[in-house]
């Protein structure tokens, strides 16, 4: 038997508001927005991306130019966000845009924020040294 009505605590919550309890158990893997798989992603996109580019400018310099023209890199990019979609979760092309100028720049997992999980302890004392020992 469920509990009675008169007991039961009703929330002043819209209908279309959906409340989610949190999960019980840790989920197994990488998380999907794990730096290691976005640098594999952009590794594989600045593969691509060049020649990607120069095909859809030899299929765009046969067509007339119009009003509604779209940028070949901006082309570019939207096919590559389309295949990256399940990868990169939730990216659209400009996004994909800024995200691949700073990796390619280095700005995007910079080796100091990237610790390997062997040197915690190192980590942990270089960014919180220990005090110095005062004298009495």
């Amino acid at each position: 038997m469920g509990i009675p009505f008169d007991q039961q605590q009703l929330r002043n919550d819209p209908p279309w508001v959906v409340h989610h309890d949190l999960p019980t158990k840790k989920r197994r893997g990488r998380p999907p927005n794990h730096p290691a798989l976005e640098d594999f992603t952009l590794e594989q996109i600045d593969r691509i991306y060049p020649s990607l580019c120069r095909r859809l400018k030899a299929d765009q310099a046969a067509q007339e130019r119009t009003a509604d023209h779209v940028a070949t890199s901006e082309c570019a990019y939207r096919l590559l966000a389309f295949w990256a979609r399940e990868r990169l979760l939730n990216i659209d092309w400009t996004t994909l845009r800024n995200k691949h100028t700073l990796w390619k720049r280095g700005y995007l997992h910079r080796e100091e924020y990237c610790t390997d999980s062997e040197d915690f302890d190192a980590e942990i004392e270089r960014q919180f040294p220990r005090p110095p020992n005062r004298a009495p």
